[in-house]
């Protein structure tokens, strides 16, 4: 199955259509009110009072704590310190929230005594392993920027990312350590500088090679971490990760994305009862889910290893996908809620070894990064009745959410209408008309959680955000008279293949296997 569809960062797993591009500008000033950005919408609602056939989320407005992302995810760590956090699937390796927060605020105070400055780049060359969110976060909490890399990359593709990035670091496991030395070591006969490669634990016990950087002889009890002060005075509208899309011309591009972005559409999806599921922990219930998403990208980055920790959630990290192994741990672990791509709803809710009682813990399955057939939901709801099914749309460049199923709606070919906030649109790419219901073009998004730009790339962000602030996804889609929106086609010249993003401009690339292709490759049948 081809399916033309939107650009995202290039994600071996597949997720939902989650697509396109950043604006410079944002159609929703951010107000400083106190302890609050407040999303206005005065400026928007001027504008799109001209034009017809702009649809306006159907939700309140919601406000952003004017904080940074470190204070937001870690919310839970005074409330329930003892419990896990983080716990490895293959290894059983775990953390505590406390345990979590001390190895991060460890880890950005060693970053920051070894010389790596406010703003400087931190490449993340990780599969799915408890040490990702405490990687991320510390280097966060030191001021960096962290650019995710996709593990199965190449040698040359990791450089290529390295160099673009601006990278000054990389952290990596043992098991691709040879892979991210060659790209390094190429790098650095260029800069003629040196590139500090820091290993955490990985999948197995292997020694760490000469030359490299102990991530526990980092993140160790003994650490001093005076040197940060109150949090190194970040900004909320700092930048924090830099993830790679295609976008509409097919080549990578960094994807600008700040603590306000992250936060921002993280509670766009919390804040309103009528699209959020995932639920808060309390004394007696907490989400138990399996973080089989590659966190590296932006659905699993956001959902994964930002929300659900900013929930009180156990996040099960999933470095790999083999079928018995996932649908053991989500019995073993009692998972409540599964984030998925279609390859991995496919296979559940059709292999005869994925029986009704494997779901008996499990209330929300969600579905992103490429479309799902109405049959395959239908196929899962036979099997697990009693669960919800859920998907939206959006892109790297909208951090990612722009749309989402609400609850109880059975219009599984829809993604869903605008989340709070959010303007969409669709307009005819011959004319520049705004569309009516039914009518098909392509998809535009304006809101407060689309990217600050692309980097370094002024040309590629004009080309995608307009001067009124719209996001031009370049895919193809049309809404309803209810103004529930659905994606067809792709207009530009990538093709998603099982959830994946290629450019038919490097037509030879071939590092990023699907979940879909793992599955058959050990499928036993």
């Amino acid at each position: 199955m081809v399916v033309i569809m939107n650009s995202w960062s290039s994600v071996r797993m597949g997720c939902r259509v989650m697509r396109r591009m950043y604006s410079t500008v944002t159609s929703r000033s951010l107000v400083n009110d106190g302890n609050c950005a407040s999303l206005r919408n005065d400026s928007v609602r001027s504008s799109s009072s001209h034009e017809q056939n702009i649809v306006k989320s159907p939700y309140l407005d919601i406000t952003v704590p004017d904080i940074n992302l470190i204070d937001f995810v870690w919310e839970m760590v005074d409330i329930y310190p003892d419990r896990t956090a983080l716990v490895c699937a293959l290894t059983g390796r775990r953390y505590t929230y406390a345990e979590s927060r001390g190895i991060a605020r460890r880890f950005a105070a060693s970053l920051c005594r070894a010389g790596f400055k406010h703003g400087n780049v931190l490449a993340v060359v990780l599969p799915n392993v408890p040490e990702f969110p405490l990687v991320l976060f510390g280097a966060l909490e030191a001021g960096m920027v962290v650019t995710t890399v996709n593990p199965v990359f190449t040698p040359e593709e990791i450089g290529k990312q390295l160099r673009d990035s601006g990278a000054v670091g990389v952290v990596t496991i043992s098991d691709i350590y040879s892979k991210v030395s060659k790209a390094v070591a190429v790098l650095e006969a260029e800069r003629k500088s040196k590139i500090p490669i820091i290993l955490t634990p990985g999948l197995e016990d292997k020694a760490i090679p000469r030359g490299t950087i102990n991530f526990q002889d980092m993140t160790h009890k003994g650490i001093d971490t005076s040197n940060l002060g109150a949090h190194n005075m970040l900004s909320p509208d700092s930048l924090v990760v830099l993830p790679y899309s295609s976008g509409t011309t097919g080549l990578p591009k960094g994807v600008k994305l700040s603590h306000r972005h992250l936060i921002t559409n993280c509670l766009q999806v919390l804040s309103e009862p009528k699209i959020c599921r995932a639920e808060r922990a309390t004394d007696d219930f907490r989400e138990i889910v399996p973080a089989l998403l590659p966190f590296y990208h932006i659905y699993g980055l956001l959902s994964l290893a930002i929300a659900s920790l900013y929930c009180g959630a156990k996040v099960v990290t999933v470095p790999t996908f083999e079928p018995a192994q996932f649908i053991s741990t989500v019995v073993k672990y009692k998972a409540t809620a599964l984030y998925l791509v279609p390859p991995v709803i496919q296979f559940m809710s059709s292999h005869p070894d994925v029986k009704t009682s494997d779901f008996e813990t499990v209330r929300l399955v969600n579905s992103g990064a490429a479309p799902i057939g109405y049959n395959d939901v239908e196929r899962l709801l036979e099997k697990a009745p009693h669960v919800e099914f859920t998907q939206g749309y959006g892109l790297t460049e909208s951090s990612p959410a722009a749309t989402i199923l609400e609850k109880g709606s059975t219009n599984y070919k829809s993604c869903g209408k605008p989340i709070p906030n959010t303007e969409m649109k669709i307009v005819n790419m011959d004319t520049n008309m705004n569309l009516g219901p039914g009518e098909a073009g392509e998809v535009c998004i304006r809101g407060p959680q689309v990217m600050a730009g692309y980097h370094n790339n002024p040309q590629a962000t004009a080309e995608t955000i307009d001067p009124s602030g719209w996001l031009h996804t370049g895919d193809m889609g049309y809404y309803d008279e209810e103004n529930d929106f659905y994606i067809v086609d792709r207009y530009k010249e990538l093709i998603k293949v099982k959830g994946l993003q290629h450019s038919q401009l490097r037509r030879g690339h071939t590092s990023q296997d699907t979940i879909y292709t793992e599955y058959k490759k050990n499928d036993p049948h």
